[in-house]
């Protein structure tokens, strides 16, 4: 099944959005703050979206109550406000609420108080945040929770962006 950016149909934030609309959140500032992408996994980007005439895109899908997207969605923020080019592109979804009477087989997300895209199985949402990576239009990749282990955010979207090169 193939992704595409516009298959997203619910209302997202942007960056601006996004940090406005968590001012207060402490925890959300001070890793937006902190967090201190590497300049050459940054150059690494810019230089493949210059080079192939790219537009890259990116959904970070999460929930105010995750800790982990209180961690990493800022990082993500950062790395996207950094690149600072009119060809990359944030969005992020939020709203999405675990389905805590699911039975076995059934999907981790509730179908009701969840965006529809967090049940779509063109999404195949397994865990968040996940951060889905689009050139044009298209899914090119995704980073599920967390950056790999011994990476970080930003080495994994250079990875990503070597696959589809």
């Amino acid at each position: 099944m193939d992704l595409n950016w516009s298959d997203i149909k619910s209302e997202t934030m942007s960056i601006d959005d996004y940090l406005n609309i968590f001012k207060e959140k402490t925890e959300i500032i001070k890793n937006y703050e902190n967090y201190k992408p590497k300049t050459k996994h940054l150059e690494h980007i810019k230089e493949f979206i210059a080079k192939k005439h790219i537009e890259l895109k990116i959904l970070a899908m999460g929930a105010k109550w995750c800790h982990d997207c209180a961690e990493q969605v800022p990082h993500m923020t950062k790395i996207v406000k950094e690149l600072g080019t009119e060809y990359i592109e944030m969005k992020t979804l939020y709203g999405i609420k675990v389905n805590a009477f699911r039975k076995e087989g059934e999907i981790l997300w509730d179908k009701r108080h969840s965006p529809p895209e967090a049940v779509d199985p063109k999404f195949n949402l397994i865990a968040i945040p996940t951060f889905f990576i689009f050139k044009d239009n298209e899914n090119i990749g995704r980073i599920i929770e967390h950056p790999k282990r011994f990476s970080t955010l930003e080495r994994d979207l250079c990875n990503i962006l070597r696959k589809c090169f």
